[in-house]
């Protein structure tokens, strides 16, 4: 649909007849915000995300593509674009993007350090203090980063792959449960028993619904007459 307030009044039109009036009005909000977004650079970014929140996957890759043919380079909307190919299915292309992504990440930090040191030569050292200071601003790729590559990974089968980007994760956290669960599966399917049982112990603690979803992956039914994993899961 490329009319997206038509589209938030058509949704909005919907939750009146079921009688939700407090989302209608709220959907109306978002619509009516749209024209004051039109004119902004990050336009179709940020109608993608619009998309992305109602499920309509399709709608933001068109919205991204739109973002990426206009402004070439942006780890946020690649980011972005990943994690949809991810909710696709489209594994391959959400591993491309998630590397276009870190590959952008690392360049704007670059930019900013290049430009500080042509700066400093040309003795413009208030400009050299304005370039460094945002180079420092540069944060690096965070948790949620690295696990979203991983699960692509782990998809591919790519399982070396995908534990080095989970060992990454909790470099950085380390005390994500969903982060702890999928290393805990790659261990095991490296052979790592032990090592996998440690992991889903600690990765339940910290999120007891994880018990639940243990008992229905199939991935872990190599431990399913485990004691210690019966124990885990609750049985």
């Amino acid at each position: 649909m490329d009319d997206l307030a038509s589209f938030f009044y058509k949704k909005a039109e919907e939750l009146k007849k079921a009688r939700k009036f407090e989302e209608a009005l709220d959907l109306i909000d978002e619509a009516n915000k749209i024209k004051d977004e039109e004119k902004s650079t990050d336009f179709w970014y940020k109608r993608g995300i619009r998309f992305c929140k109602f499920g309509e996957y399709e709608q933001a890759l068109d919205c991204f593509d739109k973002d990426l043919a206009l402004h070439q380079k942006s780890y946020e909307t690649f980011f972005a674009k990943g994690k949809i190919l991810l909710q696709l299915k489209k594994y391959d292309e959400a591993v491309e993007c998630f590397n276009k992504a870190a590959e952008e990440h690392h360049q704007q930090y670059l930019q900013c350090s290049i430009k500080a040191e042509h700066m400093k030569k040309a003795h413009k050292y208030e400009k050299v203090l304005i370039y460094s200071d945002l180079a420092s601003h540069e944060k690096p790729l965070d948790d949620t980063f690295w696990h979203y590559k991983a699960m692509a990974l782990l998809k591919l089968q790519k399982y070396d792959m995908a534990h080095s980007c989970l060992t990454k994760a909790l470099e950085i956290k380390n005390d994500n449960p969903k982060v702890l669960y999928d290393l805990a599966k790659c261990e095991l399917l490296a052979g790592n028993k032990q090592k996998s049982l440690e992991l889903l112990q600690k990765s339940c603690s910290l999120d007891p619904t994880n018990n639940e979803k243990l008992r229905v992956d199939n991935d872990f039914s190599p431990l399913s007459e485990n004691k210690q994993f019966r124990m885990i899961i609750g049985l």
